[in-house]
């Protein structure tokens, strides 16, 4: 689905960013600047430029359907592959309502996925714990902010995400 991404991870302005991302008003512009920004970006690019330049980590376009509007809505994620699954995560900060994604996802579990230009229909299933102890520390490695948000309000949820086939 993904040739070799380059990431820009590994960059002092991604640690500061990665710092930001992990205090309440550093939620708040990723929330409501960066997101929409980053979408647009995404889909205009492939998938080759967000607001940061490169992406910080592997990131896709999630769009899920609104559990009550019906209406679709996208939103970047970071994710992890693991063979054909892909394992996406949300930490409430502990400040914050829960992330419409996840609840949208729990209420209609099929979504639609774009990695770079590739776009493919999923099925999503909420993670159990011993899938949660093994993709934990893969996923804080690739947002650290999640380890912050998630000492701070204990609230984490961890999806796999598995290939519809037509």
């Amino acid at each position: 689905m993904e040739k070799n991404p380059i990431y820009a991870n590994d960059t002092r302005e991604s640690s500061a960013l990665q710092r930001i991302g992990a205090t309440k008003i550093g939620v708040w512009v990723i929330k409501h600047l960066v997101s929409p920004l980053d979408r647009w970006m995404y889909q205009w690019t492939g998938g080759r430029r967000v607001s940061t330049g490169h992406p910080l980590g592997p990131l896709l376009l999630l769009t899920t359907t609104g559990r009550h509007s019906g209406m679709e809505h996208t939103t970047p994620v970071f994710y992890l592959r693991d063979g054909d699954r892909l394992v996406i995560c949300n930490v409430n900060p502990g400040f914050e309502h829960p992330n419409p994604w996840t609840l949208n996802l729990r209420a209609r579990p099929i979504a639609r996925v774009q990695i770079g230009t590739v776009q493919e229909l999923y099925r999503a299933s909420e993670a159990n714990e011993v899938e949660v102890e093994h993709y934990w520390p893969q996923l804080v490695k690739i947002w650290p902010a999640y380890k912050t948000h998630y000492q701070r309000s204990g609230q984490q949820t961890i999806f796999l995400l598995e290939p519809i086939n037509p």
